[in-house]
C-alpha cells in the first residue's frame, strides 16, 4: 500500500515538479534557419553558373544567369513601340497647331463675308431707294445689288460652315490624342515588362551567405518556377527547442538559454527565448489527432520555442542549420513583461 502511495503521489505530482524546475531542458531542438530556393521567373537556356558548390555569396551576386538575348530582341522591340507612339503624339501636337490656324482663317473669313454682306445690304438698300425716287436708280441695278446681298450672306453662311467643320475636326484630334495616350501608356508598360523580364534571366543572392548544391548546369533548359540554387543566409540562424507542455509553466519570453551543439560538445553559445508557437506540434500536422473518436490515451505534446542566439563567431563558419543541440532554459531569468500574468505568475 506505501509503494502504491508513493507510485500514486510521483504520477500525480510529477508534471507540477518538473514544470517548476528552474532549469528547462531538452534535446528535441535543432538549428533554424532562412532557407531560401532560388527559382527562374523566365525560361530558356542557362547561359552560366556563376557560383560553385557550398559558395560563400553576398547580396546582389550573380548565381546563375539565362540567355537574354532574346528576351533583349523583346525590349528593343518594345522600345521601338514607345517611340513610335511618342512621333504619333508629336505629330498630334503639330496637326493640333495646324487645325488651330485653320480656326483662325475661317474666322476671318466670317469677318470679311460679313463686312461684305453689310455693304451688298447697303447698296441694296440704296438702288431700291433711288428707284423709288425715279431720279437715277434702275431696276437691273436694284436686281444686281440684292443679287449680291444674297450671295454676301451665302458667303457668311459657307464660312459658318466652315469654322464648324474646323471646330469638329479640333474634336477628333482630342480623341484621337486620347488614342494616342493610352497606345504610349501601353507601349511604357510593355517595355517595362520586357525590362523586367531582361532582369529576370540574372538570377542574384537576395542576401549574405552560403548557396547549396546547384542544381542547373549551362546548356540547361528550364522553365518558369524551375529551382536553380538554394541560398542559406548565414550567420542568421536560430533554435527551436521543442518542449514538453509539462515543462512550460515558468517559460517566459525573455529568458536566458544555453545551447550546445552535439557535432561540436565544447562549444556553448548563450541566448535567449524570443517566441513560441501558438499552438503544440500536432496542431500543425498534415493529420492532427482527433481525441474525439475511439479510445482515448493521453499523450504529452511538444511545443516549439524559438531560441535567438547571441553573436558568436561559430555562427557563420561552424553551425549550420539543421544541426541538432541541446537547449536549456533559465526560467529563473529576467522575463519580458507579458499582459497575460502578473507579478511572474499565471492569472
Amino acid at each position: 500500500m506505501a509503494i502504491v502511495a508513493i507510485a500514486w503521489t510521483v504520477a500525480a505530482y510529477w508534471p507540477r515538479w518538473t514544470g517548476a524546475y528552474r532549469y528547462q531542458s531538452t534535446d528535441d531542438a535543432y538549428v533554424a534557419g532562412d532557407v531560401t530556393p532560388l527559382a527562374a521567373k523566365v525560361s530558356g537556356y542557362v547561359k552560366s553558373v556563376a557560383v560553385d558548390d557550398y559558395q560563400h555569396v553576398r547580396r546582389g551576386d550573380l548565381v546563375v544567369e539565362i540567355d537574354p538575348s532574346d528576351f533583349q530582341a523583346q525590349l528593343d522591340l518594345a522600345e521601338a513601340n514607345v517611340a513610335a507612339a511618342n512621333a504619333a503624339q508629336a505629330q498630334i501636337a503639330s496637326r493640333r497647331a495646324i487645325q488651330l490656324t485653320l480656326i483662325r482663317q475661317a474666322e476671318a473669313n466670317i469677318r470679311a463675308s460679313q463686312a461684305e454682306l453689310a455693304r451688298a445690304s447697303a447698296e441694296a438698300r440704296r438702288q431700291t431707294s433711288l428707284l423709288q425716287t425715279q431720279i437715277a436708280g434702275t431696276e437691273q441695278r436694284v436686281e444686281q445689288a440684292n443679287a449680291e446681298a444674297l450671295k454676301a450672306e451665302a458667303a457668311v453662311l459657307l464660312n459658318r460652315a466652315q469654322l464648324d467643320q474646323q471646330t469638329a475636326l479640333l474634336s477628333q484630334l482630342d480623341v484621337e490624342e486620347k488614342q494616342l495616350m493610352a497606345q504610349t501608356a501601353a507601349a511604357h508598360a510593355q517595355a517595362d515588362l520586357a525590362r523586367n523580364n531582361l532582369g529576370y534571366t540574372r538570377i542574384l543572392s537576395p542576401s549574405d551567405g552560403m548557396v547549396a548544391a546547384r542544381q542547373v548546369r549551362p546548356g540547361q533548359f528550364i522553365g518558369v518556377g524551375n529551382q536553380v540554387i538554394t541560398v542559406v543566409p548565414l550567420p542568421n540562424v536560430w533554435v527551436i527547442a521543442n518542449l514538453k507542455e509539462t515543462q512550460m509553466a515558468r517559460v517566459r519570453a525573455g529568458n536566458t538559454a544555453r545551447v550546445t551543439v552535439d557535432a561540436f560538445p565544447s562549444l556553448v553559445m548563450k541566448g535567449r527565448v524570443e517566441s513560441w508557437s501558438p499552438a503544440t506540434g500536432s496542431t500543425f500536422a498534415l493529420l492532427p489527432p482527433d481525441n474525439a473518436t475511439g479510445n482515448f490515451t493521453k499523450v504529452v505534446q511538444r511545443v516549439p520555442v524559438k531560441i535567438t542566439l547571441a553573436p558568436d563567431p561559430a555562427l557563420g563558419s561552424l553551425i549550420r542549420p539543421g544541426m541538432s543541440v541541446i537547449a536549456t532554459i533559465d526560467t529563473a531569468s529576467d522575463a519580458e513583461p507579458d499582459a497575460s500574468h502578473e507579478g511572474g505568475r499565471p492569472r
